[in-house]
């Protein structure tokens, strides 16, 4: 029995590579509007961040994009108190376009290992704190031609049991 299930696997493994075309590259450029207990902790400003991707067609509206992004919340402040908040986020997204192939509407779901970054200071003090927690996100893009593409995505990171790390998340993306 397991030899019939790593045979069907290299079966399936090759069939979808015989099928996927040459991977593409690109970078892209975001905007996250924070919410929830992040939008508090930043007083609602937004981060912008820039990403690296590639993108892994695999025929019949089907892609696959793993990625590499960057968001910078700035410095928010609160009498004599300022906060700030990074994130360095290494995931990959499922992509579906409703055409059939790489151009159009898509719908997107993702998961990803995000690297969190918290500091509070004040007059007398510097607090950091670093975390490493799970990401998902969902949303919806449009492919204008074959490079240029726009995306809308919902992010949620759950830092603590009382502190969700949500945005919404606006980009442009530009395949090589």
């Amino acid at each position: 029995m397991k030899r019939l299930s790593s045979l069907t696997l290299a079966v399936l493994a090759t069939s979808l590579s015989l099928r996927a075309e040459a991977p593409r590259y690109g970078v892209q450029g975001l905007v996250n509007i924070p919410l929830g207990d992040l939008k508090d902790f930043v007083d609602s400003k937004p981060g912008p961040g820039i990403g690296v991707h590639g993108t892994f067609d695999l025929g019949d509206g089907h892609m696959l994009r793993p990625r590499l992004d960057y968001t910078i919340y700035p410095e928010a402040s609160f009498a004599t108190v300022k906060q700030s908040a990074t994130a360095l986020s290494l995931g990959g997204d499922y992509l579906y376009f409703l055409a059939g192939k790489p151009e159009g509407f898509y719908f997107t779901a993702g998961i990803a290992v995000v690297r969190w970054s918290f500091e509070t200071k004040d007059a007398f003090s510097k607090v950091t704190a670093d975390t490493t927690k799970l990401g998902l996100a969902a949303g919806a893009g449009y492919q204008w031609n074959a490079t240029v593409g726009t995306e809308a995505r919902f992010v949620h990171s759950r830092i603590a049991s009382g502190f969700q790390a949500d945005a919404l998340q606006a980009g442009v993306t530009i395949r090589f």
